[in-house]
C-alpha cells in the first residue's frame, strides 16, 4: 500500500477508535454535557467507575495547560471522589504529561490497536455468562492499585457486570477456568474489552489464545484492543496482528 493510502488507513481507524470510545461512553453515561475542553461525561448511579466519569479533551491541542484542566475538573467533578481527564490528542497528551505527574496525578498512555478482519484459525473456547467471571476478575482486581480492599473490588466487580450489561458484552473461557477474555461487537466493529490469564499459567500462550478466539467468536470486519502503550500486551496483541492506530492520555486523581 503507498505511503499516502496508508496514512490514510490509519488515521480513518484513529476517528473510528475515537468514535467508539464515544458511543461507549453514551451506551452507559447518563450525563453528557458539552464543556469548554470537549465533553464532561458522568455515569450518576455508578460515580466510582472512573472511566465513565471523566472530561474528555477532545480534537487538536487547545493549548490549556495541566493546571487549568485540573481546575475544569475540579468544577465538573467535584461531587466525584476521583478526578479524571482523557486527551484525545497524541501530541497534547505528551506535552501535559509533565505538568499532571508534578500535580501528584498518575498518567497512562493507552494504545488503541485494531485488526483487519478475522482470523481464518484458531483455538475454540467456551462462552460463559460475563458474571461467571467474577472470580477471574476479583483475582486480577486484588493486584490493582485502586483496590484498598476487598469491598472496592467487590463494588468494582459489580460494576463490571452492570456496564457488560449494557454493553452487551459476550465472555470466553479459557481450560481449566485459568483465563478469560470479554469481547462485544457493534455492527461491524468489535472490541476486545478484557485479557486477563492467572499468574501460574502466564506464559504458555493462553492469552494470546483467548484473544484470537475472541476476534474469531465476534467475527467483525476491525477489532480494536486496547494495552498500556509500554505494557508487554501491547508486543502480544502485535504478533497477533494487531496494529497501533491512536494513543489516548488519561490523566486520574485516584481516591485519598
Amino acid at each position: 500500500m503507498p505511503a499516502v493510502a496508508r496514512t490514510k488507513t490509519k488515521t480513518d481507524a484513529r476517528a473510528r477508535a475515537i468514535a467508539w470510545r464515544h458511543a461507549e461512553h453514551a451506551r452507559i453515561c447518563d450525563v453528557i454535557e458539552p464543556h469548554e475542553y470537549g465533553t464532561s461525561v458522568q455515569c450518576t448511579f455508578m460515580p466510582s467507575f472512573w472511566h465513565f466519569n471523566s472530561l474528555r479533551v477532545e480534537g487538536p491541542d487547545p493549548g490549556v495547560s495541566a493546571d487549568a484542566l485540573v481546575h475544569a475538573a475540579d468544577v465538573v467533578q467535584g461531587h466525584l471522589a476521583h478526578r479524571l481527564v482523557e486527551v484525545e490528542d497524541e501530541e497534547a497528551g505528551r506535552r501535559l504529561r509533565p505538568g499532571f505527574e508534578a500535580l501528584g496525578w498518575a498518567a497512562e498512555s493507552l494504545a488503541w490497536l485494531r485488526l483487519d478482519g478475522r482470523p481464518d484459525d484458531g483455538p475454540e473456547m467456551d462462552e460463559v455468562a460475563f458474571p461467571d467471571t467474577r472470580p477471574l476478575r476479583l483475582e486480577w482486581a486484588a493486584g490493582a492499585p485502586w483496590a484498598t480492599d476487598d469491598e472496592a473490588a467487590r463494588r468494582f466487580s459489580e460494576h463490571e457486570d452492570r456496564t457488560a450489561e449494557l454493553r452487551g458484552s459476550r465472555a470466553l473461557l479459557a481450560p481449566d477456568a485459568v483465563g478469560f477474555v470479554s469481547f462485544r461487537r457493534d455492527g461491524d466493529t468489535a472490541e476486545i474489552e478484557q485479557v486477563y490469564v492467572t499468574e501460574s499459567e502466564r506464559g504458555r500462550g493462553t492469552g494470546g489464545a483467548l484473544v484470537t478466539a475472541a476476534t474469531r467468536a465476534a467475527g467483525a470486519a476491525e477489532t480494536f484492543i486496547v494495552a498500556d502503550d509500554d505494557g508487554d500486551s501491547k508486543r502480544l496483541y502485535e504478533r497477533l496482528g494487531f496494529e497501533q492506530v491512536w494513543i489516548q492520555h488519561v490523566f486520574t486523581r485516584r481516591p485519598g
